[in-house]
């Protein structure tokens, strides 16, 4: 079967890979003069299985009103008369009902762990070689309330076999001497190894 994929980042480039591995005829196409220059650039290539919250959270609808009314929102919502935006956003609301915070982040963590093990697995076969890091995300929390609600995501995370734990500051300074500033305030540190 001749086989279009549009997009030469990470997922296009390896869907492309996998479907020529299946005896597929395919090709690459992309409106950038280069490989991996928007979503897979503007995310750094990252695949964190550690980082498996959703942003479909409870704690999503009250942050979403107030991004509404910021210039600097990390999203932005135009809303329009489109019944499919309109019925997006009804899903992704439902999604954000606390009994979905478990399931959806169960599936992050195996899709995660499956995109890590697929990666690897890749990079051994065709002995791709490339500057990378296997350190895991460290968060930092100067609201103690914005902390302690970050936990209820990571005990689940933990359930599901992430290694996410809470360090003090002084072992944040004994993973990367170079993340610490000569002065800080740290209410709480959220660590992942991967």
């Amino acid at each position: 079967m001749k086989v279009a994929v549009l997009g030469s980042g990470i997922i296009g480039t390896a869907t492309a890979w996998w479907l020529a591995q299946a005896g597929h005829e395919v090709v690459v196409v992309d409106r950038e003069s280069g490989p991996a220059q928007e979503t897979s650039r503007a995310n750094g290539g990252q695949i964190s299985v550690s980082y498996s919250e959703p942003w479909a959270n409870p704690r999503m609808p009250l942050r979403l009103l107030k991004w509404l009314l910021s210039d600097n929102a990390p999203i932005s919502f135009r809303p329009r008369m489109d019944m499919r935006q309109w019925a997006w956003g009804f899903a992704f609301l439902r999604e954000c009902l606390p009994s979905r915070l478990a399931p959806n982040i169960r599936a992050m963590v195996a899709l995660s762990e499956y995109s890590l093990a697929t990666l690897k697995q890749m990079r051994a076969e065709l002995g791709i070689e490339y500057h990378h890091l296997e350190r895991g995300i460290l968060n930092f929390y100067q609201d103690p309330a914005e902390f302690d609600l970050s936990q209820d995501a990571a005990d689940l995370m933990r359930d599901f076999g992430v290694d996410r734990r809470v360090l003090t500051a002084d072992e944040v300074i004994q993973i990367e001497p170079a993340l610490a500033p000569a002065r800080a305030s740290i209410v709480g540190g959220d660590y992942t190894a991967e």
